[in-house]
């Protein structure tokens, strides 16, 4: 009777490993990844149609400006028309006033957040989850329209954000400014961190670590990237290539891409 129990509980733990295994190759499958220059999931080519909704996240906050219910029915919406893959705004950065850049602001200054807006991407993301949808996260952005490099630049004693929309300022000043971003080793510093804190976050709704959540496709270095300048070019490819490195490290399942826009990149 014993040998019969003994050869019961082998058999038991030999199940049960099986499953698990099954189930994390599973859960691997579930990623979507690059083969031969081709999206795949679950073994098969991946095909989308995308949108660009920056917003989702803080429509997710269930604060001042969130909206659940307009999100959920956007989502379903755009469910409804064949859109599964959507590209999204992990959030702001600053300190909330200026009318020339997004409000509300994620990362108020270095290293504080704005809660009511992490929660929302929380809850943007579990929405996505149930509808088979895939974001592709941008962290940071090259245009002053939601901080991004110009605010990293504030923040480290560059002087004031020339807002090219203000009087007085110009495209070409902006751009100047904001490709200091390049060479300024804090305020590269202070993004990587950033990305540390986000992509260490663990999602309140479902549980799901971000690293590990199946509802993101891929992480984006920052919105249209750009070197802004010949002389700035060697140090915005590192740059690329030190974020790129960072993600990588700390999260192995989600794909990286660069968000620039080809030949301006």
């Amino acid at each position: 009777m014993k040998k019969i129990n003994h050869k019961i509980s082998i058999l038991a733990i030999i199940y049960f490993s099986v499953m698990t295994i099954q189930g994390c190759r599973e859960q691997q499958k579930q990623y979507i990844s690059v083969d031969d220059g081709m999206f795949i999931i679950k073994n098969e080519p991946y095909y989308f149609i995308g949108a660009n909704y920056w917003y989702a996240a803080i429509l997710g906050s269930d604060g001042e400006y969130g909206n659940r219910e307009r999100l959920t029915r956007e989502l379903d919406h755009l469910k409804s028309i064949g859109v599964d893959n959507i590209r999204i705004l992990v959030g702001a950065e600053g300190p909330d006033g200026p009318h020339t850049r997004v409000t509300p602001a994620l990362q108020l200054a270095p290293g504080e957040y704005n809660e009511e807006l992490l929660d929302g991407l929380d809850f943007l993301l579990a929405e996505m989850k149930k509808r088979d949808q895939y974001a592709i996260l941008y962290l940071t952005n090259s245009w002053e329209w939601s901080g991004g490099f110009s605010q990293y630049l504030n923040w480290n004693g560059y002087g004031p954000i020339p807002y090219p929309t203000l009087p007085g300022n110009t495209w070409p000043g902006f751009m100047q400014y904001a490709g200091q971003f390049n060479n300024c080793d804090k305020c590269i510093s202070q993004y990587h961190d950033h990305i540390k804190f986000i992509l260490g976050r663990t999602n309140k709704y479902t549980g799901v670590k971000y690293t590990d959540d199946t509802a993101i496709m891929t992480w984006e270095v920052a919105n249209e990237p750009r070197a802004f300048s010949k002389e700035n070019l060697p140090a915005f490819m590192d740059m690329i290539a030190s974020t790129a490195s960072l993600i990588k490290e700390l999260d192995q399942n989600h794909l990286v891409t660069t968000g620039t826009e080809g030949l301006h990149g």
